[in-house]
């Protein structure tokens, strides 16, 4: 039997951290934290600590990361797997997470030192993506790019005949990043042929295993109900939608038989014992494309009253992306950058291997389209304050892309401080916003701050409902543990969900929270 104990991460956005304990291993995936506050931590077991046998580490992000040091702070001796592109951010987010902390009067957990002490060893270095290996005595591991960041990965488990499938961050629709679909590698890659049960077809015996999950100290216990066949279920379900969605005869057959071809791959990997799924973006259904007409409109509407856009963007992940799209979608429109977002451009220059070849929004190859926009040709790069305060007064209408996605950083602040009395400009914010944060009160409360609107577009680095959706099909478990929203948002998703017969009849879908059990 296997434990799963949520330390953090599920039922809320940040701190991501899955402790798996099984009779003889104890294996943790992540240990990040939530920024909000003084930072909120892993709900850490200290006694078990001294007791882990490995750490794997999906991606750099604080909320996936930054509680690393704690570990080895409490006593933790053994080693963190991640990718060679992880090592090398993640000196950035300790140290972005360090000034962030003291500018706020904060005191972390551990000291400076601690993070001197992490011990890490690099997957590729040992096995090439869609490659299983073991990681550890009695604990075999494969991993593939999650389309995230560059460096992000999922990762495929089997120990103590369990399969285990964590997805990490995880997306399909990034512009530049190349991600590695999970249901290709289990079903192409090399198994361990030493190990029972890995090629075995789905079996019926799934439908009497019994589910016990804690919430809240209460125990819960059921059974799914009888199941059709994975094919028949899911094909129903999908020629459902696409009648629905009114497509033409032929396309609906296209369609049909190109997603029974994906659920015969399914069916030949077998269920999974165990999902820890992304969906981060709860009930929300939009695609990228969707997105990508709202922001559209939104600079357009801003330009064309001739104001000036404010994008704050993390220093690495979707800053990169909107930049460059943002560029071919208004060509004739002056665009400044902050040389942050440009040095993770770079970084991504330096790190091909997690590139996508093409992309339908960027003309020609990913990196070309990279090396052209870094050879300075239709934007701007301030290094001074002098030089910022001469582009301001010299474009009217214009996109200004700065580092610091939270605009917790003096320059943020120093920027929102030139936009905020003219009503014609607008802050344009695309992803995550944590309580407490300069962000969240100007998303809250825009006029008690100043008369430029404020208004939040997301661009999608995670799964929505339709993205779940696919990965349920991709990769059917008999547990799926839906991850990385608020409790509330969850329980609709899952609740949305549940409503699609074949959903409800492939596996079972818990929503949890921090300190909650769930036994395989």
């Amino acid at each position: 039997m296997i434990k799963l104990k949520v330390w953090g991460g599920a039922g809320e956005h940040g701190r991501s951290a899955y402790l798996l304990s099984g009779s003889r291993v104890q294996l943790l995936l992540d240990c990040g934290v939530k920024k909000e506050g003084a930072g909120e931590y892993p709900l850490i077991e200290p006694e078990i600590v001294k007791e882990l046998d490995v750490v794997l580490l999906s991606h750099a992000h604080e909320d996936h990361s930054v509680a690393i040091p704690l570990l080895y702070k409490m006593g933790y001796q053994g080693e963190v797997w991640t990718t060679r592109e992880t090592r090398e951010q993640l000196h950035t987010y300790f140290r972005a997470w360090r000034r962030n902390m003291e500018r706020a009067g904060h005191a972390l957990p551990y000291e400076e030192g601690d993070e001197q002490l992490i011990r890490y060893r690099f997957l590729e270095d040992e096995a090439e993506g869609g490659t299983w290996f073991e990681i550890i005595p009695g604990v075999s591991v494969v991993w593939g790019r999650s389309g995230h960041l560059a460096g992000s990965v999922w990762f495929g488990l089997e120990m103590e005949d369990k399969r285990i499938f964590y997805s990490g961050d995880y997306t399909s629709e990034s512009m530049l990043l190349q991600e590695d679909c999970p249901a290709d590698v289990f079903w192409q890659a090399s198994l361990p042929r030493n190990r029972r049960g890995l090629d075995a077809p789905v079996s019926p015996h799934w439908i009497s295993d019994i589910r016990t999950a804690v919430n809240g100290g209460h125990v819960m216990t059921g059974e799914p109900s009888a199941s059709q066949s994975l094919a028949s279920a899911s094909s129903e379900g999908v020629l459902r939608s696409s009648v629905l969605a009114g497509w033409p005869v032929e396309q609906q057959l296209a369609y049909s038989t190109a997603k029974e071809a994906e659920v015969n791959k399914a069916s030949s990997i077998g269920l999974l014992d165990l999902v820890i799924m992304d969906a981060a973006y709860g009930t929300d259904r939009d695609t990228q494309a969707h997105k990508l007409d709202q922001l559209e409109q939104a600079i357009h509407e801003t330009i064309t009253r001739g104001g000036k856009v404010l994008m704050p963007m993390p220093s690495v992940g979707r800053g990169q992306e909107i930049m460059l799209w943002a560029q071919q979608q208004f060509p004739h429109v002056p665009i400044v950058v902050e040389q942050g977002l440009v040095d993770g451009l770079k970084q991504l220059l330096r790190a091909p291997y997690w590139l996508k070849e093409e992309e339908g929004h960027i003309p020609g190859p990913v990196k070309d389209a990279i090396g052209r926009f870094l050879s300075g040709q239709g934007w701007e790069l301030p290094l001074t304050n002098e030089e910022r305060e001469r582009l301001l007064h010299q474009h009217a209408a214009s996109l200004w892309f700065i580092p610091d996605g939270m605009m917790q950083s003096s320059l943020a602040r120093w920027y929102y401080s030139q936009f905020a009395d003219d009503e014609n400009n607008r802050v344009l914010l695309t992803g995550h916003v944590s309580a407490g944060t300069f962000a969240y009160r100007l998303l809250q409360n825009p006029a008690k701050h100043g008369a430029c609107e404020v208004r939040k577009i997301r661009y999608k680095v995670h799964q929505g409902w339709k993205d779940v959706e696919r990965m349920l099909h991709q990769v059917p478990a008999r547990h799926t543990v839906l991850v990385h929203a608020d409790r509330a948002e969850t329980d609709k998703l899952r609740e949305g969900l549940l409503r699609e017969k074949w959903v409800s009849e492939k596996g079972i879908l818990h929503s949890l929270s921090p300190g909650d059990e769930l036994y395989l």
